[in-house]
């Protein structure tokens, strides 16, 4: 059982036995004070008369506040562990106001996070990485959160591009390989981001990044040029916290992301667009990653990361916990 489960348990172990006193009112007879948990400090009544009240009073008394509490924070324990999306989200078009690009995107009903790609009409010859454009979009608070998009729809091992606001207006742009689930540590390769022109914006409610993801389709990092005629399984995270440490350190530490998480198939197919070179030709320069990157390790996403979580296997309480995430 995993620490993030205990958690949970231990949370709604409390909602369910703590009770507020209440006076029972019987005909004929003076008020008396009932308490349906005994505390010696509490009260001086022998445990065995306090337990017939605790019984009696529980078959009749159903504390309105603990429902309330069970019914607004369970749901917040589960998207904590349990995926967010499953294979059976896909893609759909969408257009880029900024660009006019013609693109695929996903987009979660409940979470409000986007991803959206467009690929090159022709793909680049065998053996050769290709390239992306990407447009993350997602909630902040208070301007406050993070969020990411992998390769493969795997939490472990995956390769991710994560971004979140810099603390100056703009975004720190990060590759990161979840060799280390609850900190992926940052890496470096052949591979660049690029941001487009006019394709950032923060605020304290939303980020957007658009760019173009240089040499990151590479089968060695999970996801190859191979498949850009098909469909493929692709993964997002998000969470609501700030990476710890400088905002505009790419190297700052991801803590996990509770917000949600999950896989989503991505219509590689559908997103190749005649218009995509134009608009790559604007990219911008790339973002340099700090000195503490190391160096990406290819096949790392079918090797797992050692650190299984039963809430990110997929299958089991995926596919039903968003269904409305479709488009």
């Amino acid at each position: 059982m995993t620490p993030r489960l205990v958690s949970t348990l231990s949370v709604l172990q409390q909602l369910v036995y703590i009770q507020s006193p209440r006076l029972d009112l019987q005909p004929h007879s003076p008020p008396t004070l009932s308490l349906p948990v005994y505390n010696p400090y509490l009260t001086k009544m022998p445990f065995t008369q306090n337990l017939r009240h605790r019984h009696t009073a529980s078959r009749r008394h159903i504390n309105p506040h603990r429902v309330l509490l069970t019914t607004i924070l369970l749901p917040g324990f589960a998207l904590a562990d349990d995926p967010t999306s499953s294979t059976s989200q896909f893609s759909s078009p969408f257009v880029d106001q900024t660009t006019g690009l013609a693109m695929e995107r996903f987009f979660g009903a409940r979470t409000s996070f986007a991803f959206a790609f467009a690929l090159p009409p022709t793909p680049p010859p065998a053996g050769t990485p290709g390239s992306f454009i990407g447009q993350l979009s997602f909630p902040l608070v208070n301007g406050i959160g993070w969020g990411s998009m992998g390769l493969t729809g795997d939490m472990e091992g995956n390769f991710i591009l994560a971004a979140w606001p810099d603390g100056a207006g703009g975004v720190t742009a990060s590759f990161r390989q979840a060799t280390n689930e609850d900190d992926p540590p940052e890496v470096t390769g052949a591979f660049k981001v690029r941001p487009l022109p006019g394709g950032t914006v923060v605020n304290s409610t939303q980020l957007t990044f658009s760019f173009l993801c240089e040499n990151c389709l590479d089968s060695t990092l999970g996801l190859g040029p191979e498949k850009m005629g098909g469909d493929a399984v692709m993964g997002w995270a998000l969470s609501e916290r700030a990476p710890q440490g400088d905002a505009a350190d790419p190297g700052a530490r991801l803590g996990f992301h509770e917000r949600g998480f999950g896989p989503f198939t991505a219509r590689l197919g559908a997103a190749a667009t005649p218009g995509f070179d134009a608009v790559a030709a604007t990219a911008l320069q790339p973002r340099t990653a700090s000195s503490r990157a190391r160096a990406a390790v290819p096949g790392a996403f079918g090797a797992g990361s050692g650190d299984e979580d039963s809430g990110d296997e997929g299958g089991g309480g995926g596919d039903d916990s968003d269904s409305e995430d479709d488009d």
